[in-house]
């Protein structure tokens, strides 16, 4: 495949720098990854992560090293407005959306099913936060993280359903199959009900298409 890549980029007269190439194996399995590949006679090193657009994953498909330091460096950010705010309180609320939320939302519709244990610092960041700002009535308005972490899958989620997207990442979408219901069973399903991954992985399970597709199915049909 490296190879068929290098002799497209020959062709259309666009040059790779295999320097800048990352390998990781994506795999649950826990015996290393053994296969050096090269790339246009480069040997190319599989490393235990890899960044993509600033997101972090491990080889095993785990975000706790990219939500860990996301939380440090909103909790970090939080921390310095902090012992600067008494000079700047009116601009509280809208410090911590603009400079530190979107470090705990970045992405997230990747890692929304990450264990919950991973994603309480983000949550105890938003408390702090509103103790920062002391006004019931602003910190009442800021979502919960967990809702825009749904709302984030569900937009991605969407314009996938609708075939915005590459050919390959529409073909993961499993189609509903037509099943025998009765008026009494259809009332459980909306029109854009969609048959839920099966898996006993829970890693597999909480990956963005499993996980968003039983969010989906879970919507009233009112919302569709």
């Amino acid at each position: 495949m490296l190879d068929k890549v290098s002799d497209w980029g020959r062709l259309n007269l666009y040059q790779f720098n295999p320097q800048k190439t990352q390998v990781c194996a994506f795999t649950a399995k826990k015996n290393p990854f053994v296969v050096s590949p090269k790339f246009q006679g480069t040997p190319l090193v599989a490393s235990a992560s890899i960044g993509i657009l600033g997101v972090d994953i491990s080889s095993d498909v785990q975000f706790r090293g990219h939500l860990e330091e996301k939380a440090k460096l909103a909790s970090k950010k939080l921390g310095v407005h902090s012992r600067v705010g008494q000079y700047f309180m009116p601009a509280h609320r809208q410090f911590y959306k603009v400079q530190v939320r979107p470090h705990m939302e970045y992405c997230c519709h990747l890692w929304a099913g990450a264990p919950q244990c991973q994603l309480r610092p983000f949550d105890r960041i938003q408390r702090r936060a509103a103790r920062m700002v002391d006004d019931r009535f602003l910190s009442n308005r800021l979502d919960s993280l967990a809702l825009r972490r749904d709302v984030a899958s569900l937009c991605i989620f969407f314009h996938i359903y609708h075939g915005e997207c590459s050919e390959e990442l529409f073909g993961l979408i499993p189609a509903a199959k037509f099943h025998e219901r009765t008026s009494r069973q259809n009332s459980r399903y909306h029109p854009y009900h969609l048959d839920d991954w099966r898996s006993t992985i829970v890693r597999f399970r909480r990956s963005f298409l499993p996980r968003t597709t039983s969010l989906w199915n879970s919507l009233p049909p009112a919302i569709f």
